[in-house]
């Protein structure tokens, strides 16, 4: 095998750290509409999210920034209206193509927020009558519209010519972030590649679902990645990084991503980087029952710990490394708590996969005893079967 070790290198994406949200005001957002205090339940909900002071929504429409996402929120008589553009229509049949994936992808039965089309500005948009508002409503629209908005714009604008509409602009990265962004990047895709071939000759589904899981959750990690490239490798994702997926299909999948991926151009990477701001945490909350979960016994640790102990050290070097990138790629953590879950990964870093291996094995048990030590069963909670064919898919 080529590879003999992973190399990491520090992230150039900014770990937002947006305010958590307020549940005293969303308590109290619950009571005033069970009250009949409907407009002053809908103002506490959105306390609730964004801690700030919230305008009359009759008189001041309050506007908020989600990534490329730009949401207002208003009452228009009875109603409260939630809003985001998301792009302009092309020209011609691209037009088409463009509505069927809106109406295929963006639309659904039961969904609270619905696609809107107003001349050629389609628009995602949420509307119900005051009366009818639970808080609860509010928050799944407030945090779902926008997300959904954000993952699909450069996607429409990219595979089918639609324009930008209203976008939030993105900070951009300076010259010696591009610089690093185009190591990291190339480095990545190699290691990946050469992942892949590995995996086609051990037929394991575990080391399958390990580079899945590292091929998107290691780059989302190290690089802002937004725009056309970033909503490309998330389509690939979607299949080959599907844990219940056929192996052959997923394999596949993975082939035709890193082809793609290494195919790209240094200015179209360049144009899907960027410092994005984020309202409300796109990032789930990192506590020390996650952890625990995939450290403090069960059968993905025991898996990976009967692998350490083999001649399968790369694949228990690779699941925690892996693992260590999902945690950091998919939750919001403590500064001091990231600090410490990247130290796992520089200390790792270049070692040989036996070395790399027993490296992560202590730190992962250094992590537990530190910040789950009042929870020492909270790993059975997600002690299944599917968690030993890898953690991190």
């Amino acid at each position: 095998m080529s590879i003999s070790s992973l190399t990491y290198s520090p992230p150039i994406r900014r770990g937002a750290r947006p305010n958590p949200p307020d549940y005293q005001q969303l308590e109290a957002a619950v009571a005033l509409h069970e009250d009949g205090r409907h407009v002053e339940a809908i103002h506490k909900a959105f306390a609730h999210l964004f801690r700030t002071d919230i305008p009359d929504l009759a008189t001041q429409p309050f506007t908020f920034v989600q990534g490329s996402s730009r949401v207002t929120a208003k009452l228009d008589g009875g109603d409260l209206i939630l809003a985001v553009p998301l792009v302009r229509l092309p020209d011609g049949g691209r037009a088409i193509a463009a509505l069927r994936f809106v109406l295929t992808k963006l639309a659904a039965n039961g969904q609270l927020h619905q696609p809107r089309l107003r001349g050629d500005d389609v628009y995602l948009e949420f509307r119900d009558r005051v009366a009818r508002m639970h808080p609860a409503k509010v928050v799944e629209v407030l945090r779902r519209m926008p997300l959904q908005a954000d993952n699909n714009d450069d996607w429409l604008i990219g595979e089918f010519g639609a324009l930008p509409l209203e976008r939030a602009e993105l900070g951009k990265l300076d010259d010696a972030e591009r610089a690093r962004a185009d190591q990291i990047w190339d480095s990545h895709w190699h290691d990946v590649e050469e992942l892949a071939k590995e995996s086609q000759r051990k037929r394991s589904v575990f080391f399958l679902n390990e580079v899945t899981a590292y091929a998107v959750h290691r780059i989302n990690f190290a690089l802002p990645l937004t725009g056309f490239v970033g909503a490309k490798l998330g389509e690939h994702a979607a299949t080959f990084n599907d844990g219940k997926g056929d192996p052959l299909k997923r394999e596949t999948s993975m082939t035709k991503a890193i082809k793609d991926m290494r195919a790209v151009t240094r200015d179209q990477l360049h144009a899907s980087l960027g410092h994005a701001t984020y309202a409300i945490s796109p990032l789930a909350e990192g506590t020390a029952k996650v952890l625990g979960s995939y450290f403090a016994g069960g059968n993905y640790i025991e898996t990976i710990d009967r692998y350490r102990q083999s001649d399968k050290q790369i694949d228990a070097a690779l699941a925690l490394i892996c693992t260590y990138n999902f945690l950091l790629a998919r939750y919001t953590w403590p500064a001091e708590v990231e600090g410490v879950l990247e130290d796992g990964l520089t200390k790792s870093s270049g070692k040989p996969w036996r070395e790399a291996a027993d490296v992560m094995w202590h730190h992962a048990h250094e992590l537990v005893a530190r910040y789950c030590e009042d929870d020492p069963d909270e790993a059975d909670d997600d002690d299944d079967d599917g968690e030993a064919e890898g953690g991190a898919s």
